[in-house]
């Protein structure tokens, strides 16, 4: 008895012995235990155990493979009874998954899911923070557990990610709260709905629901997808929440070698025109692998816009799909009608290599073609996109690239332009682009003929337009007329896109024969030279200069920055007889000498328009008029034109200076002020104001001429001598001598008057005197009158009044009153005459202007 004892006392204290040395290596042989169970190379390794206050504790315990830590977990703490588990961090990192290594072991025994989960004993797992990488925006909380109510229960809460689950006693999977935020998207999705678990890990649930809610961005919708099963067929529905409308609609049927989708709809509303159509799929061996499922499908789109219905069509037949080397052969076929629009599609294809980077190539007969009415201004004959021998890939388009567009403007034409090039993987600043271009066009409303021509490339962030041909045989609009405009390049126009060595720059040029104002006025051949430089098209500069036979360079520099285009262009010190083939030869004004100076700073943005500002400066000019001459010409002009109109003067106002004018009177010193807006209106009238001149010995005044007039202007006379005037006149008759003073209201747009209640005045005595010869024939014909005539035969006047009226049709009517005295009778008689005058000026003018006009043509030719 004894020996036994001691015999079992030995057993005990080797067992409790081997028990202390298995748990002081523990951290030592596990992971070699735990390896024969682990996929390989996966190893588990874990820190020493530790017992405190009823609890063991792990600080770390990892599974790693080829210095890749695939599970980390952080501060374990186990506890037996109740057996309760608490991590305060797991780390997951998914890319170490790859390091699995292939394995032949297949076990064909199905795990019966009810028995695993009956079997599980009661127990609790909080993990305090679980990250699981990429995607560490949805870190949270996990809490899993078995109680009494329920065989198994599982919550994650995390800031982005929310979900409650359980599996009830009945074996089915009830999720009761699905709650995730998409922070890229901004889009929340929330799911709920139960589903009955199979018996076996190998068989599909036999029933179940799916609820899933979720809002779309752009438009903004709130949409349900649902998703419903009973044994081998099912329903998957998407409805709008709103309107309780179908979106989409798939029913399906599972056979053991069949997955098929008939009859299924779809429909959407959310664009400028409802779209529809039908989805049929049928997928074949979908219970064996990838290679071998054989699938076919059929997807149609159906709208209706002014030209009817139409129908386009994506058929895929029966294809099997090899994600490394794939051969699948589909047909996009049919119409798309749009409003007064129709596209015409008909593209058989291929697509090629592997799934994750394919390639489609299109087939023989490819072709997009659209053509109908794009507004009520605009045709669309036809554009022809062909697309046979072209494919598209990952790295690229490649082959043959061409473009048709034929279009009708109601008013600009009829217009026809090419594009025909090569492309060799080309993708957006990768690969190499090779094209030419050319068109024509008929522009009836300019008179003209439009052509254009020229080749370029894009060879990776290298953009060249080598060269550029374009414009018209004439054109034609208003009273402007071009011969020949045409626009080339000098230089190739070149874009470099990468940013580290961006790069714009190329040479225009642009010329006409003639540029003809109205009828009379022309520039004669034009050239406008320019180089642009600079970063990109929304960002360069431009220097040019725009030059003709005699007048210019006119230097003119530019900025672009992607919205306005700044500037400023220069005039140089010339002679103004360069511009003399600008002035009409029906004016009869021949520019004889002078300088001309001018600058300008300019703006052009698509809100604004055209805004512009400068001064012009003529310096000491003299021309020949028709009917006279001027000289020593001097104007400095300030201006600004916007939103079509001219602002004269700016902050002062104009300052015109004249030297002298000999036009039948001889006017000297002359100056005018001029201010204001054009074309002119109430609020921005313009104003010719400081009007004046000295001629006939005294001086003329204009207080102010308004355009538009509200009230006439005042031409004021001061002490004119008369006998000038009469001599001027070359009347023979008589003589007057004198001064006179007078004013005349003047008016521009009076339905009437061109001078009404206008008066003249002596200042001071007045003399008249009649010719003898005059004097003697009257009294030969009539002894009273040339009585009366003797006594008018030298009067000195004391008192003299005209009234002056003149009609807009060249009417003066003059009525005046004399009062005098004959020094030459014995007897002193004071005179009173009273006379009336009517005359038409213009008819006198033309006659006074004969003598003159023949001396300064001799003047000038002779």
């Amino acid at each position: 008895m004894k020996r036994a004892f001691r015999i079992l006392l030995c057993f005990l204290g080797g067992s409790i012995a081997l028990l202390i040395l298995l748990w002081i290596t523990i951290s030592h042989w596990a992971p070699v235990v735990a390896s024969y169970y682990l996929p390989k190379p996966f190893k588990l390794s874990f820190s020493e155990p530790r017992i405190s206050h009823g609890q063991l504790g792990i600080a770390n315990i990892s599974i790693t493979a080829n210095d890749c830590t695939l599970v980390q977990l952080n501060s374990t703490r186990l506890s037996i009874f109740p057996l309760h588990a608490i991590v305060d961090g797991l780390d997951v990192k998914t890319e170490c998954l790859s390091a699995l290594e292939p394995t032949n072991e297949t076990d064909n025994d199905p795990i019966n899911i009810a028995d695993v989960i009956d079997n599980i004993p009661v127990f609790s797992l909080v993990i305090n923070n679980a990250n699981i990488q990429p995607w560490s925006d949805y870190q949270g909380s996990i809490w899993l557990r078995k109680n009494q109510a329920n065989p198994l229960e599982f919550d994650f809460s995390g800031d982005n990610l929310r979900l409650s689950s359980l599996i009830n006693r009945e074996h089915q999977l009830v999720i009761q709260n699905f709650l995730a935020f998409l922070p890229e998207q901004k889009q929340t999705i929330e799911l709920f709905g139960d589903v009955q678990l199979p018996l076996m890990a190998n068989q599909l649930p036999e029933k179940g629901e799916l609820n899933a809610y979720f809002k779309l961005i752009n438009p903004e919708k709130f949409l349900q997808a649902k998703f419903s099963w009973l044994n081998d067929q099912g329903v998957f529905s998407v409805m709008d929440t709103d309107t309780k409308e179908e979106l989409l609609y798939l029913p399906w049927l599972l056979s053991p070698s069949r997955i098929q989708i008939a009859q299924g709809k779809w429909q959407w509303k959310e664009v400028d025109i409802p779209l529809q159509g039908g989805i049929s799929l049928q997928v074949d061996n979908w219970n064996n692998t990838l290679s071998e499922m054989v699938f076919s499908g059929r997807i149609n789109m159906l709208t209706q816009a002014k030209k009817g219905k139409a129908n386009i069509v994506l058929a895929v037949p029966s294809t099997q799909i090899n994600l490394l080397d794939a051969d699948i052969n589909f047909r996009l076929h049919g119409q798309v009608k749009y409003d007064d629009m129709v596209l015409d599609i008909n593209l058989p294809a291929k697509v090629s290599g592997q799934l994750a980077t394919p390639k489609v190539s299109f087939l023989s007969s490819s072709l997009l073609r659209a053509y109908g009415r794009l507004s009520e201004t605009l045709v669309l004959n036809e554009v022809r996109l062909p697309l046979a021998g072209t494919s598209l890939g990952e790295d690229g388009i490649s082959g043959r690239l061409q473009a048709i567009l034929k279009i009708k403007e109601q008013y600009w034409g009829d217009f026809d332009i090419h594009l025909d090039g090569k492309a060799d993987k080309f993708n957006l600043d990768k690969g190499k682009w090779f094209w030419n271009y050319w068109g024509n066009a008929n522009l009836p409303s300019l008179s003209a003929n439009w052509d254009i021509k020229g080749n370029g490339s894009w060879q990776d962030t290298l953009i060249t337009l080598n060269s550029l041909n374009t414009g018209f045989d004439q054109i034609q609009y208003g009273l402007l007329s071009m011969r020949a405009p045409r626009l080339q390049l000098s230089k190739p126009l070149v874009w470099q896109r990468d940013q580290n060595k961006a790069n714009f720059n190329g040479q225009l040029q642009l010329t006409s024969e003639r540029m003809q104002f109205g009828t009379e006025s022309y520039l004669p051949k034009i050239t406008l030279d320019a180089d642009l430089s600079g970063k990109s098209p929304a960002e360069f500069q431009l220097k040019g200069d725009l030059s003709t036979k005699d007048v210019g360079p006119i230097v003119i520099f530019g900025r672009w920055d992607g919205e306005r285009l700044r500037g400023e262009a220069r005039w140089p010190e010339q002679s103004v007889t360069a511009f003399q083939t600008l002035i009409p030869a029906d004016l009869g004004i021949e520019l004889k000498q002078g300088k001309l100076f001018s600058q300008a700073a300019f703006s052009i943005t698509p809100e604004d328009g055209f805004i512009a500002g400068g001064h012009w400066r003529v310096e000491n000019t003299s021309l020949w008029l028709k009917d006279g001459e001027l000289s020593g010409l001097d104007f400095v002009l300030p201006w600004r034109l916007k939103q079509s109109t001219w602002t004269l003067g700016g902050k002062a106002p104009v300052e015109l200076r004249i030297k002298q004018l000999n036009n039948l009177f001889e006017l000297t010193d002359i100056k005018a002020d001029l201010s204001g807006s054009y074309p002119p209106t109430e609020n921005m009238p313009l104003k010719l104001t400081n009007v004046g001149f000295k001629t006939l010995g005294g001086e003329v005044s204009m207080d102010l001429l308004r355009w538009p007039q509200t009230h006439a202007s005042s031409i004021k006379l001061k002490q004119i001598e008369l006998s000038q005037l009469f001599t001027i006149l070359k009347v023979s008759q008589f003589a007057v001598s004198g001064k006179v003073n007078g004013e005349l209201p003047f008016y521009l747009n009076n339905p009437e008057w061109i001078v009404k209640d206008g008066w003249l005045e002596n200042s001071g005595p007045l003399t008249l005197r009649l010719d003898t010869q005059f004097v003697d024939s009257i009294r030969e014909d009539n002894i009273s009158a040339g009585s009366a005539m003797g006594w008018l035969q030298y009067l000195e006047i004391k008192r003299s009044r005209t009234d002056v009226n003149v009609t807009n049709l060249g009417l003066l009517n003059m009525k005046t009153i004399l009062e005098g005295y004959n020094t030459q009778e014995k007897k002193k008689r004071e005179v009173h005459l009273h006379y009336q005058h009517e005359e038409n000026i213009f008819q006198l003018w033309r006659s006074l202007r004969f003598g003159s006009s023949l001396e300064e043509w001799l003047e000038k030719n002779l």
